[in-house]
Order: C-alpha cells, then sequence, then structure tokens
C-alpha cells in the first residue's frame, strides 16, 4: 500500500479508536469534574484532531506535508500519554477502575500512536534520502 495512503487511514483508525475508548468503553468516575472525566475528554479531543490529520493528510498526498503531518501526529499522541497520567491524571485512589485501567490504557494508545507516527516519519526522511520520492 501506498504510504501516502497508510498515513491517513492509519491516523483515522487510532483517532476513531482513541474517542471510542475514551467516551464509550474505558471506565470513569461519574458526576462532578472528576479528573478521570476531564482526562477523558481531551483525549477524546486529540482524536479529533488525530482525524483532522488524516484528513489534511487525505487531501494532499506530498511528501512535505505528510513529514509535518507526521510530526504533528507525534506531538498529539505524545499529549495522549501524558494527560491521564502526568498533566491532569486519573483519580488518587488506587481502587478506582479509572486509575487502574482507563489512564494505563490511554498512555499505552499514545505511545502505540507515537511510535507509529515515528516510524513514518524516519519512513518519509529515509524515503527522501534515496531520492525515491521528493515531491
Amino acid at each position: 500500500m501506498n504510504q501516502y495512503k497508510f498515513f491517513p487511514i492509519a491516523n483515522l483508525i487510532f483517532g476513531v479508536a482513541l474517542i471510542v475508548l475514551s467516551k464509550l468503553i474505558l471506565p470513569v468516575c461519574h458526576g462532578g469534574t472528576m479528573r478521570c472525566g476531564i482526562s477523558t475528554t481531551i483525549d477524546a479531543a486529540l482524536g479529533v484532531v488525530l482525524l483532522v490529520i488524516a484528513v489534511v493528510a487525505a487531501l494532499f498526498p506530498k511528501k512535505k506535508v505528510h513529514v509535518l503531518l507526521s510530526a504533528l501526529s507525534f506531538v498529539v499522541s505524545v499529549f495522549v500519554s501524558l494527560v491521564p497520567t502526568v498533566i491532569v491524571g486519573m483519580c488518587p485512589h488506587a481502587h478506582m477502575a479509572c486509575h487502574r485501567i482507563t489512564g494505563p490504557v490511554l498512555a499505552v494508545v499514545g505511545v502505540v500512536i507515537a511510535l507509529f507516527a515515528a516510524a513514518n516519519l524516519v519512513f518519509l526522511r529515509f524515503r527522501g534520502r534515496n531520492g525515491q520520492n521528493k515531491s
């Protein structure tokens, strides 16, 4: 599959998966403005950002655009991991499901997306050095 088709499709899948995990599947505390609810809302918004990146990548199949979008996707995925672990956090009680399940799952999802974005970025840089695609 062409790299310029694979990256948008993968980001589309990552964005939808992040939204679905954050808002439908992973457990969070109900009521008030709990940190776990805020974290999942922010991560769902970052999933929407990944969807926008996927659409832009599909509309502009140029190497320079994809390099920029891969870097942006990497930054977004780092924030996906940091929001539930460092920036906002989850409930401080270790027995809560959001602390045991939601935070670690979102952190791992962010790492997986970051690894994909970094691999795509390296692939695009390596591909350009070989002279295969200079557009």
